[in-house]
């Protein structure tokens, strides 16, 4: 199977791949014209944070598969070839290769990561994908707050002195970046802070890969 392919530099995470490599069997199975966003979208219900968060607000792939079916028509026969890329998707690919390289700013290939996808797809109000999570009754702020803490669509603003000092004498989580009192309760480890959202998201991360769980 020929993979997906990202434009410019950008590199496609381990997990992103795998989901692409899922999307395009979908469409395949579809007979498919097309890979259109709808397909990434179900594609990322293979794994990484992408699949923890679908799968948080009960989304599936089935339900995915039924919902497109049911809004841009029925199957065809399975397709041995690979489908080409709807312009859709190829722009849904870029704007998620754009956050990731405003997301690491210094890297000459930065990773493009499940959640960067999603948060495009979920956004595209005339998207395939989002005509999709509307129709099932996904709450799409629920997405953007889930994955705000893993992906940020524009450059933090520089504060001014007084509120950087005072920014510094707080508290913050050591993997999302939020404040204790925009987070909650912080869990303090040797020299790092984690909240109970990162905590619930890594552990639905575990749960889904089948990781062992640690005693308690």
């Amino acid at each position: 199977m020929q993979p997906l392919v990202l434009p410019g530099a950008a590199e496609p995470g381990t997990r992103l791949r795998a989901c692409l490599d899922r999307a395009v069997t979908v469409a395949q199975a579809d007979g498919a014209a097309e890979v259109g966003t709808h397909y990434l979208l179900e594609g990322l219900l293979a794994e990484g944070v992408g699949a923890a968060t679908l799968e948080r607000l009960g989304v599936t792939s089935n339900a995915i598969r039924d919902s497109a079916h049911r809004l841009f028509g029925p199957p065809g026969p399975p397709r041995d070839d690979v489908p080409p890329v709807s312009a859709e998707a190829t722009c849904a690919l870029d704007a998620a290769t754009q956050r990731a390289l405003v997301a690491s700013p210094d890297s000459p290939s930065p990773e493009v990561r499940t959640e960067h996808l999603l948060i495009v797809l979920a956004l595209d109000a005339g998207g395939r994908a989002r005509r999709v999570l509307n129709d099932l009754g996904t709450d799409i702020a629920a997405i953007k707050q889930q994955l705000d803490c893993y992906v940020t669509g524009t450059p933090r603003r520089r504060a001014s002195r007084w509120k950087r000092a005072v920014a510094t004498t707080g508290r913050v989580c050591s993997f999302c970046g939020r404040s204790e009192k925009v987070a909650g309760r912080l869990v303090a480890g040797p020299g790092v802070h984690i909240c109970g959202g990162c905590v619930a998201l890594a552990q639905q991360i575990l749960q889904r890969e089948g990781a062992p769980e640690t005693a308690s």
